[in-house]
């Protein structure tokens, strides 16, 4: 190597430090800092109850992780408005969030802090209502506003769709049991739909004697499918064929109509389960007459009044996973959660939370690697500028001609 491309590989090896140094640095700096928890949320759209010790909630569009204590904001991706939210029962740290602006649903492996994008179809305009998962079958049901309800299989690196129930109206919820009995279930204004075949196959539950009004599932020693009902209350079923009402305690007596507003199982306590209710009246004009919440926690062979409200009818039950007897509502005219039953007083955030918001700590190992990397870069940067220099002094002398030596 002669000395010209000597200089000019010192300079170019110079200028990559330098530039390694600045992102160094840069990535150095803590990048997930511990955001602010808030202590309540405000517009909750959709909720998936603590399979361990973390719930997670969309509010206003953005996902949220927590519970009686507080509520954090997780990263979703880019210009995604967030719908719908589930967990997976075989894996807590595996979430599905679907998106209100597009037709396609998000997984992440690590709680929310990366996103695998997966589109259901670019032949439709809409946005996802509730996503449901299979975990034994390893199979993501997913409810739609304008194309029906989706099937896919979860391949590990990916998810396929391997199924499409076209329906006229939107799907309200889905609901799918983690045992592996291969109870599936899809709910509309007006039908419920049962799968067949994992998930192949959809028929329409004719024998509910009601429209559907809510849909659940607990994965109970024996997989059960709850569905509230306009005007018949609870009706129970353990594989979608054969239906028994499920009211003792619910004040279902001849001659009312008893709907049901919500329904919500504990998935820490499969027997343990909420159901919100009303009263209708009339014939040609319809009247809600709201009554409140009951608790059953018997797998729903009797229930007991947990709260009466009969101002605002419930439209949604949010519960605390693991504590009996703990739950929020929501209703339409007011999605912020309210307490009812014995929800635990929120406790102080802890002081390391604190502290690490307002002094986040540098990545030191990595900014002591990234400034050696820094002084080598000025090392060979001075080096080289050295020799240039010393190379023209050289060429500014005069040149001393050599003795000639007499003979």
């Amino acid at each position: 190597m002669n000395a010209r491309t000597n200089r000019i590989f010192m300079i170019f090896m110079a200028a990559v430090l330098l530039v390694a140094l600045f992102a160094g640095v840069v990535n150095a700096r803590p990048t997930n800092a511990t955001s602010v928890i808030q202590p309540s949320l405000h517009n909750v759209r959709d909720y998936a109850a603590a399979l361990v010790d973390t719930s997670y909630a969309v509010d206003g569009g953005v996902l949220f992780a927590g519970g009686p204590n507080g509520w954090q904001a997780l990263p979703t991706p880019d210009n995604v408005i967030v719908s719908a939210v589930t967990v997976d029962a075989s894996a807590p740290n595996t979430l599905f969030i679907g998106a209100a602006n597009d037709l396609a649903i998000y997984r992440s492996t690590d709680g929310g802090q990366h996103w695998l994008h997966v589109p259901l179809s670019d032949q439709y305009v809409g946005g996802v209502t509730d996503i449901a998962i299979a975990s034994a079958h390893r199979l993501v049901y997913v409810g739609t506003d304008t194309a029906g309800l989706f099937r896919l299989r979860d391949v590990g690196s990916s998810l396929v769709v391997g199924g499409h129930l076209q329906l006229a109206e939107p799907v309200l919820e889905v609901a799918a049991d983690s045992t592996g009995a291969g109870l599936a279930f899809a709910r509309t204004g007006q039908h419920l739909f049962r799968a067949a075949d994992f998930g192949l196959t959809w028929y329409t539950v004719e024998n509910l004697g009601s429209a559907p009004t809510a849909l659940t599932i607990a994965n109970g020693k024996i997989a059960t499918v709850y569905v509230g009902t306009v005007d018949r209350g609870v009706v129970m079923s353990h594989d979608g064929l054969t239906w028994t009402t499920a009211n003792a305690g619910l004040g279902l007596v001849p001659g009312s109509r008893l709907q049901v507003d919500a329904l919500a199982v504990d998935p820490q306590q499969p027997t343990v389960l909420y159901a919100a209710t009303s009263y209708l009246y009339g014939t040609s004009a319809l009247h809600q007459s709201p009554v409140g919440v009951a608790m059953s926690t018997d797998g729903a062979q009797s229930w007991r009044t947990l709260h009466t409200d009969r101002e605002v009818a419930v439209a949604g039950l949010l519960l605390v996973s693991g504590i009996t007897g703990a739950v929020y509502t929501v209703s339409n005219v007011d999605r912020t959660p309210v307490a009812v039953g014995n929800v635990p007083a929120p406790q102080p955030a802890p002081v390391a939370v604190a502290a690490a918001e307002s002094t986040p700590a540098l990545n030191l190992n990595a900014l002591i690697a990234w400034i050696v990397a820094g002084l080598a870069a000025l090392a060979l940067l001075f080096a080289a500028i050295n020799d240039l220099r010393n190379r023209r002094l050289a060429a500014s002398q005069p040149l001393t001609p050599s003795p000639v030596q007499s003979r």
